[in-house]
């Protein structure tokens, strides 16, 4: 699968080592990635994230590091999604970091309250 071409796009400038399509590679992309994070560099890292999901949407490293800027950026139903599609892919191979990540992101996204807290939120909503 190739990339359209796009002089502004962060896919093809952010490497010199690109592929001989000009393409970066699912790891060259999840190493772009964490060098963009190290630099506190999030918005260019979540653009990148992003077009490395629009060229390669199954890819296991590119859908781990991609969850991860989501994190970063507190964009919890999106890691929620990305954490989802990994899981599935992966299966038994799902590590427990990434479970963890995906249940703390759902936490966070409202999507998984602890039980005490959905009680709460329930007297609260009735007034009982």
């Amino acid at each position: 699968m190739t990339h359209p071409a796009n002089s502004n796009s962060v896919f093809h400038s952010a490497s010199s080592e690109s592929s001989a399509s000009g393409q970066l590679t699912p790891d060259q992309i999840r190493l772009t990635i964490q060098r963009f994070i190290a630099d506190a560099d999030v918005d260019t890292a979540s653009s990148l994230a992003q077009e490395g999901l629009v060229a390669y949407p199954d890819n296991e490293g590119v859908l781990a590091i991609s969850s991860l800027v989501a994190c970063v950026r507190g964009e919890w139903d999106r890691a929620v999604d990305l954490l989802t599609r990994l899981i599935a892919i992966q299966g038994d191979r799902a590590s427990e970091f990434t479970k963890m990540m995906f249940e703390r992101a759902k936490a966070c996204s409202g999507a998984a309250l602890p039980a005490q807290r959905q009680e709460s939120a329930t007297v609260s909503y009735t007034g009982n």
